[in-house]
């Protein structure tokens, strides 16, 4: 459940939390009580609030969920209601009286109200709380009514632009605070148009209070679903682990909206196309990530279908930078630009090298060289990656050729393989006609597949990853844990080997949170049958805990750096294992 929800389903947190709210707690009286035309506050002795009614709640700016939990932070400091002495007097005396109060609202301005405040008692006569009922001031009556107007959107009653621009940079605050991911989902219904236009506008409204409904009921409590306007909404995403968390729901949303609904007596299904960013991966600060999930959702809706995508930094280039950026690629291409390096892998059962992986870099002739993130991701975009990753694997199995007949050089290299490539189906014919040209062994070959790309098309990637595995080509996935799968996701492909994003291993000697992902991730992988590799590793504290925990093989700067053919061939001739 998200924080905008009624009490009708769930108690609020201060109503939950406290056992001794005995007829406020039962859900039939919640009803009664947020459906009053005035604010209700139940008050302990120690001035925490024990519930709040959605009136209430809904007139400082807040939802019931995410209400404060002291009178303290709501009322103004020179309020006379709020001096210790009268609030003992209250307790003491058990009298009822009449105070104005200047309440604080979420957005930090304060409205006046008038309230009766009166002692309530337990069963056995002892002060229990206080009930507090407001209402705003004569003056500010109209005031509060334009608040609530532009906090809550009254066709779906959920809170609207407005309310998230005070909310975001809390919830940015809190999620640091907790040392959590923050992701902003922004998703759009695709065909709404057509069903103002077929079927009318009340059809139109309709269709959107059953998203709105569909949406507040797919997040977990603690998330929180805006009306953006017109057909978009937006998720914010509280408390995430891991990008992977992100991926689930997001899905479970595209799904949830898309299933079937009636409509003005029709049957009628929609599709959604999301646009996500993450904080603090992609950025920090509100404004930017509203803009890179607008950047995202307007990737996802080139599809015609529902889609998902995720920002990344290729997706913002400007136009005549890109316009540029694609003329120097296709001069890269045609001047064969590019080049590999190569890092090594080390076991950490033999202390022997294991493998290498092939590492592309672009030899730009004013930059200098380029690595692959400040070029790829725009690659994709325009539809050159797959030229690119035939020049990267032409070059690989030559460069293997001329090292099959050289003592001491002979490990399976690893190369990265765009999704892109995995959905045109071709890769797996191109794959074949290499490794005959070169009379390299299948085993030599190992294909890695980013994991943040596999949710956009898998049944295209499952098929392409079946083919290539049948060869004898080893698969594995990289960088897990920077996208948005699970290993229960990933356990329907053929995958052989699971690397480890090295943002894990970099936190590894610093966090207990990051000690247990990765032991765990270790772990899963292990029953799954994958070998796992750690990525990023360079201190000997980090290896000494990969190793305990039966980590297969590691990779990084504590091993070696990437290097050019000429300067690896001279580091295998004289490795000395970093196990010794």
């Amino acid at each position: 459940m998200s924080h905008y929800t009624t009490t009708t389903d769930t108690p609020t947190h201060h109503a939950a939390a406290n056992p001794h709210c005995h007829t406020i707690r039962e859900a039939s009286c919640r009803l009664l009580l947020d459906e009053l035309p005035v604010g209700v506050l139940q008050i302990g002795d120690d001035e925490t609030i024990r519930f709040a009614n959605a009136r209430f709640a809904g007139m400082l700016g807040y939802t019931p969920a995410a209400f404060p939990a002291s009178l303290h932070e709501l009322i103004h400091p020179d309020t006379h209601f709020h001096s210790r002495h009268t609030w003992k007097d209250l307790w003491h005396t058990m009298r009822k009286f009449e105070v104005p109060i200047r309440f604080r609202c979420k957005n930090g301005h304060y409205i006046a109200t008038d309230n009766l405040v009166q002692l309530m008692l337990d069963e056995n006569g002892q002060p229990d709380f206080a009930l507090l009922v407001s209402r705003p001031a004569p003056s500010d009556c109209k005031q509060e009514s334009i608040m609530h107007l532009s906090l809550s959107d009254p066709l779906t009653s959920l809170p609207t632009r407005n309310y998230l621009d005070s909310f975001l940079p809390e919830a940015i605050a809190r999620s640091r605070k907790n040392g959590k991911m923050l992701a902003l989902l922004e998703l759009n219904i695709n065909r709404f148009r057509i069903v103002n236009e077929s079927l009318g506008y009340d059809a139109g409204d309709a269709l959107l209070r059953q998203i709105a409904r569909r949406l507040v009921h797919a997040v977990h409590e603690g998330d929180t679903v805006i009306r953006a306007g017109g057909d978009e909404f937006i998720v914010v995403l509280e408390n995430i682990g891991t990008p992977a968390d992100t991926a689930a729901i997001a899905s479970r949303l595209m799904q949830t909206v898309t299933e079937p609904m009636t409509l003005a007596g029709h049957a009628f299904s929609v599709t959604v196309s999301i646009g996500a960013s993450l904080c603090p991966r992609d950025a920090s600060d509100s404004r930017t990530l509203l803009r890179y999930a607008d950047i995202a959702l307007a990737e996802a809706r080139k599809k015609p279908t529902g889609n998902i995508r995720f920002f990344h930094p290729g997706m913002h280039i400007a136009p005549p930078v890109k316009l540029k950026l694609e003329s120097e690629l296709r001069r890269a291409l045609e001047k064969n630009e590019f080049v590999l390096f190569y890092q090594p892998r080390l076991s950490l059962k033999t202390g022997e090298i294991a493998g290498l992986e092939a590492l592309i870099r672009w030899r730009h002739p004013e930059k200098g060289l380029l690595s692959p993130d400040t070029f790829i991701p725009f690659a994709e975009e325009i539809g050159l990656i797959g030229k690119i990753g035939h020049i990267v694997r032409h070059n690989l199995t030559r460069q293997l050729a001329q090292w099959r007949n050289r003592p001491g050089m002979v490990w399976p290299v690893a190369v990265n393989v765009s999704t892109c490539e995995l959905c045109t189906g071709r890769l797996p014919e191109s794959l074949k006609n290499m490794l005959k040209e070169t009379g390299l062994r299948p085993g030599m070959l190992e294909l890695e597949i980013t994991e943040s790309c596999l949710i956009e098309n898998m049944h295209a990637v499952r098929t392409s990853l079946a083919s290539i595995r049948k060869m004898g080509i080893t698969i594995s996935i990289d960088d897990f844990g920077s996208g948005y799968s699970s290993l229960r996701y990933l356990s329907s492909l053929p995958i052989d080997l699971l690397k480890i994003d090295a943002s894990f291993i970099d936190g590894l000697t610093e966090s207990d949170g990051m000690q247990s992902i990765v032991k765990s991730t270790i772990g899963m992988a292990h029953s799954l049958n994958m070998a796992v590799i750690a990525e990023g590793v360079s201190t000997r504290e980090q290896l000494d805990i990969l190793k305990a925990w039966e980590c297969d093989q590691i990779q990084g700067y504590l091993c070696s750096p990437p290097l050019p053919p000429e300067k690896l061939e001279i580091f295998l001739q004289n490795h000395h294992s970093v196990l010794s």
